[in-house]
Parts: C-alpha cells; structure tokens; sequence
C-alpha cells in the first residue's frame, strides 16, 4: 500500500494505482492518504501547523511549540491507549471528516473527481457491510466486538508507534509555521527532510521486512518514488554524504531503543514549559 501509493511498487502506473486501494480495503482511503502523506507530510515532515501526522493536540503534545495542558503531565502514560484506537478513528470518523471539509489539518484538498467521490463511499460501505455487518450477522455482537477493537488495537499500535519512531524520537528537530503568514522553512528541501527524520533497527532484516522498509526513514523521504528495496543500498551513500556535508544522520541502532526514545520525548513534552505557549489561532 505504501509503496503503491508512492508510486514505487513499479514501473505501472495502473498497477499502483490499483494495489494503492489496498488501504481502502483496510477501511482507509487512498486519494485523501495520498494527499495527507505525500504532499503534506512529505512536504511539511515536523512542521508544527502544517504536518497532520503531529497535529494530535490537544490530546499528545508531539513538539514544544504546541500548546500546554496539565494532562500533558502523564501524556506518555495514556498515549499508547490513544494509538491502540488510533486505526479505528481513523477508518470511522477522520476520513469522513477530511472528506466533508476538504482540508487535511490547516490545508485545502485538491479536488475529488466524480471517480474518487465513487471509490470512497463504495469502498466505506463494503467495510461497514464486510467488518461490521456481516461479522455480527454470523457471530452476533459481543464476539464481533471482541474482535473487531482486537483488530483495530493491533493496527494501531502498529500503525502509530512505526510512523512515530521515524520523526518523533529525541533525535530529530521540529520547526513551526504560523498560518497568519507565509509559510517558510528555515532549511533547503533536503536539509530539513535528512533532520526532521530518523531512520530505525537498520540492520534488522526481520524489522525491515514487517515495516515495509520505514526504518530507513532518511532515504525515504529523500527519494520516495524509489522501491524501499533499495533504501539499504541507497543509505551508504546518504550518510557519506551528510558526513561529507556535516549534517546529524540520525539513526537509532534498535527498534527498542527507538519506542524508547520516542516516549521519553513525550514524557518530556508532558512537562509544563517555563513559559506556556498561547494556542494558537
């Protein structure tokens, strides 16, 4: 699905088009997954106001420009609670509501075609019929439940904490972006997508394998259109080149060390700051 909708899973165009809807079979949808990752994530990666993937205030405060609250303080406690019914939100509730404002986060959707708006109410009501409908017409309620918050508990946490592990650990930097003005990034393209980004478990091939090469996170975002296949052969020459160019190549050496890392930022976030940022407008 990632791969397909980067449009790095081949050559055919078609073809990724085609296994890019897996995720609607997941109960997501590719052309608003397209539009939130590849243009705004990829784009805006850490940028506190633009990038969806760290706007969760003001449930989990992810970066120190983000407002404060007091239940902040125990954030790293109750946080993975939120990602294990983060997949279930997701399908339920937050396409819809990008769909009905057509807007990601503080950003307008480029236009659904006629095609689109078709392929994402089918696709929608096959899930309910296929994982809801159907499942409790065969096994009644209380096991479908059963099942279903198993299903989404498992997607989430996986979901959540692989994508959190690549840019938000202690090792990578956050910038913000007033929306009164125009937007600018301190740094060039590059520069700002090798920081923002933390590569993770690189030499484990078991990780790299059930993680559909999103450890090598670096590579990734510098040359998303390239097969994951390739992100090992391709880091060699990316971190020669940050050493070369003197910039931080931010790799956690386990995945352990990077869920550990990414909670003892959220712990640290938690903390009331010095001075309590304002929300923002």
């Amino acid at each position: 699905m990632h791969d397909a909708n980067h449009g790095s899973y081949s050559s055919s165009e078609p073809l990724n088009e085609l296994l890019g809807l897996s995720l609607n079979a997941l109960g997501g949808n590719s052309f608003i997954w397209k539009f939130k990752h590849n243009i705004i994530h990829h784009t805006y990666p850490n940028v506190d106001g633009m990038d969806d993937d760290i706007a969760k205030s003001p449930f989990i405060r992810m970066c120190s420009t983000q407002p404060w609250m007091p239940a902040h303080r125990i954030q790293h406690i109750y946080t993975p609670l939120l990602y294990a019914i983060s997949s279930m939100i997701w399908v339920l509730f937050q396409d819809f509501e990008k769909y009905f404002r057509h807007k990601v986060h503080q950003t307008t959707m480029v236009e659904m075609k006629l095609k689109d708006h078709f392929i994402f109410w089918t696709s929608k009501l096959l899930y309910i019929f296929f994982y809801i409908a159907l499942p409790v017409f065969l096994i009644g309620w209380t096991n479908w439940i059963i099942f279903f918050l198993s299903l989404h508990i498992g997607l989430g946490l996986t979901l959540a904490v692989v994508f959190q592990l690549a840019h938000v650990v202690e090792e990578t930097t956050f910038e913000f972006a007033p929306t009164d003005e125009t937007t600018r990034i301190e740094n060039e393209w590059a520069i700002h997508q090798v920081k923002t980004t933390s590569n993770f478990s690189p030499n484990s091939r078991i990780i790299s394998w059930l993680v559909g090469g999103l450890n090598y996170q670096i590579e990734h975002h510098l040359f998303p259109r390239v097969s994951h296949v390739h992100y090992p052969a391709l880091s060699k020459i990316v971190k020669e080149k940050c050493e070369a160019f003197g910039l931080p190549y931010n790799c956690i050496p386990s995945f352990r060390k990077a869920v550990i890392s990414h909670f003892r930022l959220i712990r640290l976030l938690g903390q009331k700051p010095a001075q309590v940022i304002p929300q923002h407008v």
